[in-house]
């Protein structure tokens, strides 16, 4: 501490009176308690300016008792699970070009499983971070409608919405549960962890709900014991929906961005493989359908980790149409250059493919933290429009991110429609007042709604009986919209004639 480099520096110089014959080791020892105190002054000032800069505040190093209360309860996340435990299944959509009816199917564990029942094409453990798992995986052909698998002896049904139907899902963004690595203002104070969970299992009872998102900043969570206390409690209801991950500064930097890595950083290499979505990686050799993720930059190869990502972006570029929503997602952490051509891929598939609305999902709403200016979500929408093969989407391309940790809407055209919108809030604190919530988007019965649902703040109150009491009560967030402020809600209409052939 700097009081304790203080005491020595008046320790030193009051040996230095009384030793004034010797003068020249006891002036260098001063030197270096000096150059001490220097560095530690320098290193608080830049830690100070960057929790300020980037409304980031630094965690407490250790769980909370809760936390520890529960793991000797129900074990610790990274003990093996047991034999009754539910499948910690990922379902995702095959990339776009592949085929609609592409799905990838995908099993975590804390062993290599082999079933007779279900064949998976690849069966690994984890690559350089979060080993302590294994990630099986296979893509594979569905029909529109439901599909009974059979995974382990166990029941599992994927239900691939028909091509051009509406969909339903619910979008979160940097949600926290713990203050260990970073300071989860609100997340007691909201409940979110227990809500957070509540609230999904409650909503995804509902059998018309397609798809579950976070986009970026997942838990906060530097090892994968958070994530692997969320997901085991979440029901096979919502882990049969399809799930679609995004990459935030804290996934790849637990302290938030490349000028205070470590070696013990995740960089996205673990938070990939436990979300395990069919990316653009997948159709670039030497990866394939059964090699689906790019693992050639190894952190672990004395790489200087605060200038060079180890990651590759096209294992976060997602793109594809479910239902009459085309998504596109991707990680700010890349290089835009290096990503433009596999953007102008996407948008050619989502021109072709023509949905009512095209949703472009990413994290960073600014360029900080290890995003550069053209990568932010703002940035890279304007970048699309600006490309041949984008323009053609025109006002149907709309946005969303986090990163500031507020929910509202984001940005608007000269005649005042939304297009931009930011669902950062769920238990981190930022500029705006205390907030926590979800997005619902429903593009069923010929229209596009954003529904956004405010759970806790500090205008609105606790509503969070309010909210899932309806939902318990009439069997859907879609019954219950009137307890949330819509958004968005346009013409989800047929855009085979409204397209601009390029």
């Amino acid at each position: 501490s700097l009081g304790a480099h203080i005491d020595k520096f008046r320790t030193l110089f009051a040996g230095s009176s009384q030793n004034r014959g010797q003068p020249e080791p006891i002036i260098l020892k001063a030197s270096v308690v000096m150059m001490q105190m220097f560095s530690w002054l320098l290193a608080t000032f830049l830690c100070c300016f960057l929790a300020v800069a980037f409304s980031v505040e630094e965690g407490t190093g250790k769980f909370e008792p809760w936390l520890h209360e529960l793991w000797s309860k129900e074990g610790h996340p990274h003990d093996p699970a047991p034999e009754d435990a539910p499948l910690e299944l990922r379902i995702s959509k095959g990339l776009g070009p592949k085929g609609y009816n592409k799905v990838r199917v995908s099993l975590i564990s804390h062993q290599l499983e082999e079933f007779t029942d279900f064949k998976f094409s690849y069966r690994q453990q984890f690559k350089h971070r979060w080993t302590e798992n294994f990630l099986h995986s296979t893509l594979m052909d569905l029909k529109p409608g439901a599909n009974k698998l059979i995974v382990g002896g166990r029941d599992v049904v994927v239900d691939l919405p028909v091509e051009n139907e509406g969909i339903r899902g619910v979008f979160w963004s940097d949600p926290c549960i713990s203050s260990k690595w970073i300071n989860c203002k609100y997340g007691e104070r909201f409940q979110v962890y227990n809500r957070s969970i509540d609230m999904l299992n409650t909503v995804y009872k509902d059998p018309s709900m397609n798809f579950f998102s976070i986009l970026g900043d997942n838990f906060y969570d530097q090892t994968g014991e958070i994530t692997k206390t969320i997901f085991p409690r979440l029901s096979a209801d919502v882990k049969r929906r399809f799930l679609l991950m995004v990459n935030g500064n804290h996934d790849n930097w637990v302290c938030g961005g490349p000028e205070c890595a470590t070696a013990r950083d995740n960089f996205g290499i673990g938070q990939m493989q436990y979300y395990a979505a069919d990316t653009a990686a997948s159709i670039l050799p030497p990866q394939d359908d059964v090699n689906f993720y790019d693992f050639s930059a190894n952190p672990d190869d004395g790489r200087n980790l605060s200038t060079s990502w180890p990651n590759a972006g096209t294992n976060f570029l997602q793109y594809h149409k479910l239902g009459n929503i085309g998504f596109l997602s991707f990680s700010g952490a890349a290089d835009f250059n290096e990503m433009k051509p596999y953007f102008a891929e996407a948008c050619s598939y989502l021109v072709e493919s023509k949905p009512s609305m095209v949703l472009l999902l990413g994290h960073w709403n600014k360029d900080q933290m290890g995003c550069d200016t053209k990568m932010t979500v703002p940035a890279v929408h304007k970048e699309l429009l600006d490309m041949r093969e984008c323009s053609a989407l025109h006002d149907r391309l709309k946005y969303m991110d986090g990163h500031t940790h507020c929910n509202y809407v984001q940005a608007r055209n000269s005649a005042q429609e939304p297009y931009g919108f930011m669902i950062g809030a769920h238990g981190m604190s930022d500029v705006c007042d205390a907030q926590y919530g979800f997005l619902f988007l429903d593009s069923t019965g010929g229209r596009v709604k954003f529904h956004y649902f405010e759970v806790d703040s500090e205008k609105k109150g606790d509503r969070y009986q309010q909210i899932i009491g309806c939902v318990n009560a009439h069997g859907g967030l879609h019954e219950c919209t009137h307890l949330a402020e819509t958004w968005l809600d346009v013409v989800a209409d047929d855009q085979s004639a409204n397209l601009i052939e390029i």
